[in-house]
């Protein structure tokens, strides 16, 4: 595993995809600055060189990819563009007609599957992703996200079997 992205790296990607808050989370608190994943996706240079970053974060015997919704598909997109890596896209619920499914994509059981998402902050999301991939079979070790927000995800997912990784972790902390 390469170390966290170097810091004129992550210059980048925070004058790129940083605004400033406040912004207010799903549990009521507050955040004096939002990270905006689609400003980071829809910057094709800057997209193609995170995904590389990511990629550098995979485990070894990586076997597959997934990212939930919104967020985290055009990063999955990009880090399977970049390594050949099959990639599965979970909806926030199964759809209400066709296939019914909440998995979209590649077929995932028994594989060795990394789930990527823009930020980590709780863990609470990411944790609900891996369970959803797990139930549908996938063997699910590493969460890779690009921002840690180090408001407890580490301690959270690590306490249900997942190790997390990210690029950047927040220059102003937990907040």
């Amino acid at each position: 595993m390469n170390p966290p992205a170097t810091a004129p790296f992550a210059e980048r990607i925070a004058a790129v995809a940083y605004r400033p808050g406040p912004y207010r989370l799903p549990d009521g608190g507050t955040l004096d600055s939002y990270f905006d994943p689609y400003r980071l996706a829809g910057d094709p240079q800057l997209l193609t060189e995170t995904a590389a970053a990511l990629a550098d974060l995979l485990p070894d015997g990586t076997e597959a990819l997934a990212g939930p919704a919104l967020a985290g598909i055009p990063l999955v997109t990009a880090v399977s563009l970049y390594t050949g890596l099959p990639a599965a896209f979970l909806r926030p619920a199964p759809k209400d007609h066709g296939t019914w499914q909440q998995i979209e994509g590649a077929d995932l059981a028994g594989r060795r599957t990394v789930l990527l998402d823009d930020t980590a902050r709780s863990g609470t999301s990411l944790l609900r992703s891996a369970r959803l991939l797990r139930i549908g079979g996938a063997r699910v070790g590493t969460a890779v996200c690009v921002l840690d927000r180090d408001a407890g995800a580490t301690t959270l997912l690590a306490d249900h079997h997942l190790v997390l990784r990210a690029l950047v972790r927040d220059p102003d902390g937990a907040r």
